[in-house]
């Protein structure tokens, strides 16, 4: 893909995201769940790559199809089961009845049309929505009370073990500023209503966007004009990309190649999946690694 290409798609990309990862209370909504509280769950289709994750260290036995992602590329674990999407096409209705789940678990917004036709034909869903670590602890446990796996030790482990790199001190650390760079045209950075801006505020880094008030269509991202960025001038800089290899020239073009951060050598480059979309347990495990590393 041409670069000029992806600064068109990137903003898609984070359009997407913040359907799925933006929201004021983080909602998490049992569907059904008065009309199919005494069904067993035995047969789990999960639409999202993170609830695939979920519900495999839950209970792996359990899943019977997953979305295409190529989150799962060389994954043994998930190899032999059936895919009821592709990339960004709609799951596949049709599949996902003949499959007679118990149980089928989605995102609020983008997965609330093919939900609402299962709620329909009496089969059970979930649907949930991330906007910070607690709506992540919550998602978890609701899954985990679902798959009548109670017992809280169960979700701990998940927590302590796919996501140890992500269990911090409630330490207020004299960090360096950063800004992250979501997007560079336009200019798009996260502020603590976003996924990204919660995660960056866990680790106690100073993000100097995180108080900013979003204007854009992306929600929880804030667009920058060059001037406020020379202005403010950050020690670190965190740029996100999709593929490797595709900000080679970012340190020699214009505003940026003028900032501390170029001139220092303090720019990092961090994948979307993990800190933009958390993608799965691993992506995000990893943009911690990658942040505790730096920070």
């Amino acid at each position: 893909m041409k670069i000029l290409n992806y600064f068109y798609f990137l903003p898609f990309l984070l359009l997407s995201s913040c359907s799925l990862f933006n929201s004021n209370n983080g909602a998490i909504s049992d569907n059904n769940s008065k009309l199919l509280q005494d069904k067993s769950i035995n047969k789990v289709i999960t639409l999202t790559s993170l609830s695939t994750d979920i519900v495999s260290a839950l209970s792996r036995d359990k899943l019977v199809a997953i979305p295409g992602s190529s989150l799962f590329k060389g994954k043994i674990d998930y190899q032999k089961l059936p895919r009821i999407s592709q990339g960004r096409t709609p799951p596949n209705l049709e599949k996902i009845v003949s499959l007679k789940p118990d149980l089928v678990i989605g995102t609020k917004g983008f997965h609330d049309k093919i939900l609402g036709k299962l709620n329909d034909i009496n089969i059970q869903t979930i649907s949930y929505e991330l906007s910070d670590w607690n709506s992540l602890e919550n998602t978890i446990n609701l899954i985990s009370t679902k798959l009548d796996i109670n017992n809280m030790s169960k979700s701990n482990e998940i927590i302590n073990t796919k996501l140890k790199e992500c269990v911090v001190a409630n330490e207020q650390n004299e960090n360096p500023s950063v800004v992250v760079l979501a997007s560079t045209k336009p200019i798009l950075s996260p502020n603590s209503k976003s996924w990204a801006g919660n995660l960056l505020q866990r680790f106690g880094i100073n993000s100097l966007t995180k108080d900013l008030d979003s204007k854009s269509e992306f929600r929880g991202y804030v667009n920058l004009s060059p001037e406020w960025l020379i202005k403010e001038d950050p020690d670190n800089l965190i740029i996100i990309q999709t593929r490797p290899g595709q900000y080679d020239d970012f340190e020699r073009s214009k505003p940026f190649s003028n900032l501390n951060a170029v001139k220092s050598d303090q720019v990092y480059r961090f994948n979307y999946y993990g800190l933009i979309n958390a993608g799965s347990l691993e992506s995000i495990n990893s943009a911690c690694l990658k942040l505790r590393k730096i920070f």
